[in-house]
């Protein structure tokens, strides 16, 4: 059975395709947490070298005072993330599935999408990662440990089924983190002017400088990475209104942990930049900020900063392939027209299409490394993958009002308000950067 436009049913037997996950022994606590998994998927991929740039240039310039901004950020996306999630429990389809039935061009425009995000995103992922090593290890070189960290991404992606992904990705979020926060807690412990930089904490809206606080907004968390947490709540076999509140849990630890993650950093960035002139103009300024870093708090701090570098970039390069090539198979899906009950098939891990979309990103990854990478692709990347969230969230306000979506999974007014922010603001994003790539080409 496939879903009309006006009340999309769950596909038959589609609460038996996945089996559901169930508490492991070792107490109540480790049980509720053994079954959360897919917000720590999310985090780990979405949170990535731009976060840290973002994140970084606001603390130079203002210190800690743009946080409501990230609130505003992390509270946007997780109605997102929210929706994509309540989606599939109300209608058991893939978001692809879901978005056809909004709009019939929606899932050749995503291929369109993915395909160009695919086709630079392990290229500049592996390159940032292979920057972080090279500059803890000089005698290493740039453009072969790039090439080899794309692959060994792809490998990740290619041997492990879901659970396996979702350890290593799990332990990836909880390493970055870790190394995060130690830095961010030695730079409080040994600042010169704490209440000086604690100050910098009031609140204030930069003048003229709105483009800032956008990106800052914009910049929390991923694109593609929400529209693939369906994926994975799938394959973690939630599959019906039982698992809404559990979903939620988890898609709030999710934006938990990236808020705690980016406050950490804007606490390195302000301890290290505000008020010295200093800024950060991509990731080469990223990776070299590890040298007053490690003048400031010691060699291990350094060393720590680098490696934390290092997991930020990977992490988020092994979850986009998988995210991405999820998208890709099941956009494929949608327009060979296969039923939404047999997708399975089609989109999982170890399907034919997963492959062979995984195998794209890697080879256009090892070619852009060593071809380049010229300014109008990276261009063009950036301005397609801008079109995402607005695309998105004015899907997910059409198909969750629907009236054939039951009451207590439908689009609530708090729901409606966020998305509708959402969409505005994502919109306006969408067109500064379509401007702003316009203008350098």
């Amino acid at each position: 059975m496939t879903a009309t436009p006006g009340s999309p049913p769950r596909a038959p037997g589609a609460e038996a395709t996945v089996p559901a996950t169930r508490p492991r022994p070792g107490g109540p606590l480790r049980g509720r947490l053994a079954l959360l998994g897919p917000g720590l998927v999310l985090a780990a991929a979405s949170v990535g070298a731009g976060d840290m740039v973002t994140s970084l240039a606001g603390a130079a310039g203002y210190g800690m005072a743009l946080l409501w901004a990230i609130v505003i950020g992390v509270v946007l996306k997780y109605a997102l993330t929210e929706a994509v999630g309540r989606l599939y429990l109300a209608t058991g389809q893939t978001v692809i599935a879901s978005l056809k039935s909004a709009a019939r061009w929606l899932p050749p425009l995503f291929i369109l999408f993915v395909l160009v995000i695919g086709l630079l995103y392990g290229a500049a992922l592996s390159s940032v990662a292979s920057l972080a090593l090279s500059t803890l290890f000089p005698v290493l070189p740039v453009r072969p440990v790039a090439v080899a960290i794309a692959l060994a991404s792809a490998a990740i992606v290619y041997v492990g089924r879901y659970a396996l992904f979702e350890r290593v990705m799990s332990v990836f979020m909880i390493a970055k983190f870790l190394g995060m926060a130690v830095l961010a807690v030695a730079m409080l412990a040994t600042a010169d002017d704490l209440p000086g930089l604690l100050g910098t904490l009031r609140p204030r809206l930069p003048e003229g400088d709105v483009v800032t606080v956008l990106a800052l907004i914009g910049g929390v968390g991923g694109t593609a990475g929400i529209a693939s947490y369906s994926y994975w709540v799938r394959e973690k076999g939630w599959a019906d209104r039982s698992r809404l509140r559990l979903m939620r849990a988890d898609s709030a630890v999710s934006y938990a942990v990236t808020f705690l993650f980016v406050v950490c950093t804007t606490v390195v960035g302000t301890g290290l930049l505000y008020g010295t002139g200093g800024s950060i103009t991509g990731s080469e300024g990223l990776a070299a900020l590890a040298d007053p870093l490690g003048a400031d708090l010691g060699s291990v701090a350094r060393v720590l900063f680098l490696g934390t570098f290092f997991l930020v970039t990977l992490s988020a390069l092994v979850g986009g392939f998988n995210g991405l090539c999820y998208l890709l198979a099941d956009s494929l899906r949608a327009l060979r027209g296969v039923p939404d009950a047999e997708a399975e098939p089609h989109i999982a891990q170890h399907s034919r299409p997963f492959r062979a979309f995984l195998l794209y990103c890697t080879l256009t990854s090892v070619a852009v490394t060593f071809v380049g990478r010229p300014v109008p692709l990276v261009l063009t990347y950036a301005a397609v993958g801008s079109l995402i969230l607005p695309l998105l969230s004015g899907a997910l306000l059409v198909l969750l009002n629907r009236r054939g979506v039951e009451p207590g999974l439908r689009n609530g007014i708090t729901s409606n308000l966020l998305l509708g922010g959402s969409f505005v603001l994502f919109a306006v994003l969408a067109v500064v950067q379509l401007k702003d790539s316009l203008g350098g080409a």
